[in-house]
């Protein structure tokens, strides 16, 4: 869904546990295992502040984007903005939420807010692909995450 400010997934039901969503989420190292929007990520330290360096593709081929960590809720939520200097033309950042259903189920989905002088510009020009991008990601998360879990069930 986009709006006037942001561009948000598709909230994607998860046959599989938050906490096993949560663990997927974080093992940026397997990115490129099932994450075809952000196929690589990098974060040394998981912490406020600190910085997440990955390419993302919005469709023309991957592009590198450096963005810094804004929020960690663990287990239900993880954002990270760009730098967001005043002098700017577009502010973002991107929270990703895992909203726990039951014990085997959560459901996921990512926003991306934006601000700043050239919001309305670059919205015409990238939001469809964002979301596309997010969208992407979400089946791509909830692939992985239900094939894991049947293979960890299998192994129990």
């Amino acid at each position: 869904m986009i709006t006037a400010d942001a561009v948000y997934s598709d909230r994607v039901a998860i046959g599989a546990p938050a906490k096993l969503v949560w663990e997927i989420l974080l093992d940026f190292d397997r990115y490129p295992e099932w994450n075809r929007f952000c196929p690589r990520l990098e974060n040394h330290s998981l912490e406020i502040g600190s910085a997440v360096d990955m390419m993302v593709d919005l469709g023309n081929g991957p592009s590198r984007q450096v963005e810094y960590i804004s929020r960690i809720d663990p287990g239900r939520c993880i954002a990270w903005r760009m730098p967001n200097r005043v002098d700017d033309p577009v502010h973002a950042v991107r929270s990703q939420y895992i909203e726990p259903q039951d014990e085997q189920s959560c459901i996921y989905w990512t926003v991306d807010e934006f601000s700043g002088p050239a919001m309305t510009v670059m919205m015409e020009q990238l939001a469809a692909a964002v979301e596309a991008g997010f969208n992407r990601c979400a089946y791509d998360l909830k692939e992985r995450a239900e094939r894991l879990c049947q293979l960890r069930q299998r192994e129990t």
